[in-house]
C-alpha cells in the first residue's frame, strides 16, 4: 500500500512539472536587445572626384540623435525602437557649417563667401529598424563641392606688362540643402589669378550654382604702370551642368590684352571646355 502511496505522489508530480512548464513563455532571442534594433553604417566614397580625398571623420543621424564618427563601418550609439526612420550621413568640412539639412559656405564679407571650401560629403535614405535585429546600411556619399577651374592665355598684347588680376564669379550658391540637393543663396567668390608667362589660373571649390541665377565672371588686370582694365564674361551656359558631375571642371578662354599702355578694351574670347580639371596644384 505504501509503494503504490509513492507511485502516485511520484505521478502527481510528474504531472505538475508537465503543466507548469506549459505555461512558461520560450524566451529566446537573437540580440540582447529584443525590444530594440541596432544599426551598422558603411560609408561608401566610390562616388568622389580624384582630388576630394577620404574626410577622416563624419557625423550620422538618426531621429536627431548625432554620431561623430570615423573609419569605413561604424555601429550607431543607440538603440532604436522598432519603425521608420531616417539616416543621414555627413562629412563636416572646413570653411562650410552644416544646420539640420542645410549645409552653408562661410561668408568673408555681405557679398563674398570663401572661395576653397573643404569637400561636403552627404548621404540621406530612409530605414526601417526591427526589434531583435541588426540593421546593416550602406551610406553612399555624394560630393556636393565640385572645383572649378579656369584658364586664360594671352593670345594678344604684352602680358608681361601685368602686375595682377583677379576673378569674380557671381551666381554661386551659398546653401544646399543635403536631402533634396537644391542650391540656393546666391553670392559672389574672389580668388587671385596665378601668371605663368602667358597664361593665367585661377580655380574655386563650389557648393555648386543657383539655376536661376547669371553665373558672370568679372576678371580685374592691374598693369604695372598702374592702368586697370575690366572684363565681364557670361558663363552661364557653359556651367549649367556643374551639378551633374563631381569631377572638376576647367575652362579655358583666349584673353585679348591692349597692344600699348593706355589702351582699353581687353577682352576675353572662345570660352570652352577644357577635358580633365585641376590644371594646377593646390
Amino acid at each position: 500500500m505504501k509503494s503504490k502511496r509513492h507511485i502516485l505522489l511520484a505521478y502527481t508530480a510528474l504531472l505538475a512539472a508537465i503543466l507548469f512548464a506549459s505555461c512558461v513563455k520560450d524566451e529566446l532571442y537573437d540580440t540582447p536587445h529584443p525590444d530594440r534594433g541596432a544599426v551598422v553604417v558603411t560609408a561608401d566614397w566610390s562616388d568622389r572626384s580624384s582630388e576630394a580625398g577620404v574626410p577622416q571623420a563624419y557625423t550620422l543621424r538618426i531621429d536627431g540623435q548625432e554620431q561623430e564618427v570615423s573609419g569605413e563601418t561604424n555601429v550607431f550609439n543607440r538603440l532604436l525602437p522598432p519603425g521608420k526612420y531616417t539616416l543621414t550621413a555627413y562629412s563636416r568640412q572646413d570653411q562650410i557649417t552644416v544646420d539640420g539639412n542645410t549645409a552653408s559656405v562661410n561668408a568673408t564679407s555681405a557679398m563674398h563667401i570663401e572661395s576653397t571650401p573643404g569637400y561636403l560629403f552627404a548621404s540621406v535614405q530612409d530605414i526601417g529598424v526591427l526589434a531583435d535585429d541588426t540593421l546593416r546600411a550602406t551610406a553612399r556619399m555624394k560630393q556636393l563641392v565640385r572645383r572649378l577651374d579656369l584658364e586664360l592665355t594671352a593670345t594678344e598684347g604684352d602680358y608681361r606688362r601685368v602686375r595682377s588680376a583677379t576673378a569674380t564669379l557671381s551666381g554661386v550658391a551659398s546653401a544646399a540643402d543635403i536631402v533634396t540637393g537644391e542650391r540656393s543663396a546666391a553670392a559672389q567668390v574672389i580668388n587671385a589669378f596665378r601668371q605663368d608667362g602667358n597664361k593665367f589660373t585661377v580655380f574655386f571649390r563650389l557648393l555648386g550654382i543657383v539655376p536661376t541665377e547669371t553665373q558672370t565672371l568679372t576678371v580685374d588686370i592691374t598693369f604695372n604702370n598702374g592702368d586697370t582694365q575690366r572684363i565681364v564674361s557670361d558663363l552661364t551656359e557653359a556651367m549649367k551642368g556643374f551639378h551633374s558631375e563631381a569631377k572638376p571642371i576647367k575652362l579655358s578662354g583666349n584673353l585679348l590684352l591692349p597692344v600699348e599702355a593706355g589702351m582699353t578694351g581687353a577682352t576675353i574670347t572662345d570660352w570652352c571646355e577644357v577635358e580633365g580639371g585641376s590644371g594646377y596644384a593646390n
